[in-house]
């Protein structure tokens, strides 16, 4: 579906104080949750900040309000040990924002937490904000394609867009909005945004639909959403200064057949030479290492185990309870440190973000996701490996079960039964062909939990409209969108959407088709019962009568023999070719173009001329 014209969507308008939720429960609920400082307490400054922006609020809730602004703490360089995260990639945003409009709202008042100036908060979130808009510019988000935070950051940079007074940053927060509902777009499945991801929770895997994104995408993609002002995505959907480029919406709606390649973010091991050589804000000190590497929650890991204990204690997070695992490392000298991590081999080094190669195929009637060989055998966390989707609202995906002895404070511990991977596993994908190769045998680590020597997938048989289960297969149809799933040992119905793979050393292959290619549903069970699946050593082999794919944990991955190259350019998508760490990217739709060019700050959407030829 094509949207023509800006009034088909961003149409709602922040209500006024005294209607749609705006009244004095509201404005004091986010008060209190400022002054507590509790989880995610950024996210409520935002929303206040913009009541108190566009809503006459009565003197009482005013004073409040404005108390509770400037009593805030704004990021990790602030005293205090409360909940907030701030340090995460989107909370850097979403409370830099926030301290940015807080600023510029009250230049003169003095903020109590640390005794600045509001001019002084203004000037140092503007320092950060660039360079963090500039980083996702050229690296992309740590937090690849992930249905909460990129909602999150969209959300955030809205209101920046709205409100702030610097031209050059508002532009700049644009072209990081563009680039954000291009991953969107790019990754997309009837409406529904369910790709492999850096951070998922739960409910957003099993049920997409109830994604934080789910707002952002009718509202920048031509549907009508329900505005919730107890919702972050309010702001976006409220926006009146960003509009969606034409170009991404048509890629979004216009081009269903599509296959992308795209990497997201940094290894850990790229951070310092990347950050020296940046074009626009080189940096080499210690605690700006440290700002990225924490974004990417790379906190724990034997790059960055020493600058993090000296960053603890210059930022004085020695009690911080979320930080908690590190405080042994805090006693040791530097020199012991990296022995002391490699000794323990803590779990907490899987939620580090590394750099994720994400290949993605769909067309009207499948989606599958992945990313490419991601830290296999190493601990997991929060990422999500590989998705599958068919019409009807039809998830599959796989993890080994995960448990964890530590439990934060501030969200559900992962990994989890279906949040991450205990171990993770050595994925490679070929269009629509998928491998994973699972080795559980790993050195356990401190703080991990009982290791489930299984792994599992969820299939919901319910919702399809045929199913078939073999001894060591699986396959399901929901309209005219297939899904296979072979196994290496003997599968188990554990429950109407589960089934499981008991072992050590274990694989599987997924293929994803439909009606167009295999005619039926019965033509694509006899092909599928054609390929023979086998682990031999580190090898998992697929083969056919037409094909054979070889994945070699620790090496390559093989279709008919061919080395197939996981490490992907920044995008090699329909409408969009750029290379690692761009300087400019250039989106061509089916009848626009947008072109971004960071270094002049300039952003250009037209019409594609007629006789270009595109």
């Amino acid at each position: 579906m094509a949207v023509s014209s800006a009034d088909e969507y961003h149409s709602a308008r922040w209500p006024q104080f005294g209607s749609e939720g705006v009244e004095a429960p509201y404005i004091r609920r986010l008060i209190d949750f400022l002054n507590a400082r509790l989880h995610m307490a950024d996210h409520r400054a935002l929303l206040l900040l913009k009541s108190m922006m566009v809503s006459d609020l009565p003197s009482d809730l005013q004073e409040s309000a404005t108390e509770a602004v400037l009593g805030f703490r704004y990021s990790m360089l602030e005293a205090g040990n409360d909940l907030l995260t701030l340090w995460a990639e989107s909370h850097q945003v979403t409370a830099g924002v926030a301290e940015y409009l807080a600023g510029q709202l009250f230049p003169d008042r003095i903020f109590s937490n640390d005794g600045r100036s509001g001019a002084r908060h203004q000037r140092a979130a503007h320092a950060q904000l660039t360079i963090w808009l500039s980083d996702r510019f050229r690296f992309g988000f740590s937090e690849w394609l992930s249905s909460t935070y990129l909602a999150y950051d969209l959300s955030a940079l809205a209101l920046l867009v709205d409100h702030a007074a610097d031209e050059a940053l508002v532009e700049r927060a644009k072209m990081v909005m563009d680039i954000a509902l291009l991953d969107v777009a790019l990754h997309s499945f009837h409406g529904r945004f369910a790709p492999s991801m850096g951070r998922a929770h739960v409910e957003q895997i099993m049920s997409p639909e109830s994604a934080e994104i789910v707002p952002i995408w009718q509202a920048a993609f031509g549907q009508t959403p329900q505005l919730d002002v107890e919702k972050l995505t309010s702001l976006f959907i409220t926006a009146e200064h960003y509009q969606v480029p034409a170009a991404i919406r048509e890629l979004a709606t216009e081009l269903p057949v599509r296959r992308v390649l795209s990497t997201h973010g940094l290894d850990a091991t790229e951070v310092r030479d990347e950050l020296r050589r940046h074009p626009f804000h080189p940096r080499s000190q210690s605690l700006d290492l440290v700002r990225f590497w924490w974004g990417q929650q790379a906190v724990t890991t034997p790059e960055t185990i020493v600058d993090s204990a000296r960053a603890m204690r210059i930022f004085g997070l020695q009690d911080s309870r979320i930080l908690a695992p590190m405080r042994p490392y805090l006693r040791m000298p530097s020199l012991m440190l990296l022995s002391t991590l490699r000794t323990l081999n803590p779990i907490t080094s899987g939620k580090a973000l590394n750099r994720a190669n994400v290949q993605t195929i769909s067309t009207s009637n499948y989606l599958l996701s992945s990313v490419q060989r991601y830290q296999p055998g190493g601990f997991g966390d929060q990422q999500h490996i590989w998705h599958a989707c068919l019409p009807g609202e039809i998830d599959v995906f796989g993890t080994h079960p995960g448990a964890t002895q530590l439990h934060p404070e501030d969200r559900p511990a992962t990994p989890s039964q279906w949040v991450g991977n205990g171990v993770n596993p050595d994925v490679a994908q070929h269009h629509n062909v998928l491998l994973a190769q699972y080795d559980l045998r790993a050195r356990k680590g401190r703080y991990e939990g009982p290791r489930s020597e299984l792994v599992h997938i969820h299939f919901p048989f319910v919702l399809f409209d045929q199913t078939r289960l073999g001894v060591d297969w699986v396959a399901g149809r929901r309209g005219r969108g297939y899904i296979g799933i072979l196994g290496t040992g003997t599968f188990e119905l554990i429950s109407e959407t589960e089934i499981v793979q008991r072992g050590q050393h274990i694989g599987y292959a997924v293929l994803v088709g439909d009606e167009e290619e295999h005619t039926s549903f019965a033509a694509f069970l006899r092909q599928l019962k054609q390929y023979r699946l086998d682990l031999s050593g580190k090898r998992l082999t697929l083969t056919s009568p037409f094909d054979r794919f070889d994945l070699i944990s620790g090496r390559e991955f093989k279709v008919n023999g061919r080395i197939i190259d996981s490490q992907y350019p920044r995008y090699n998508a329909p409408g969009v070719q750029v290379p690692r760490n761009p300087e400019e990217i250039e989106i061509t739709g089916t009848r626009h173009r947008l072109r971004l060019e960071w270094g002049s700050g300039i952003r250009t959407s037209d019409a594609i001329p007629l006789d270009s030829g595109l």
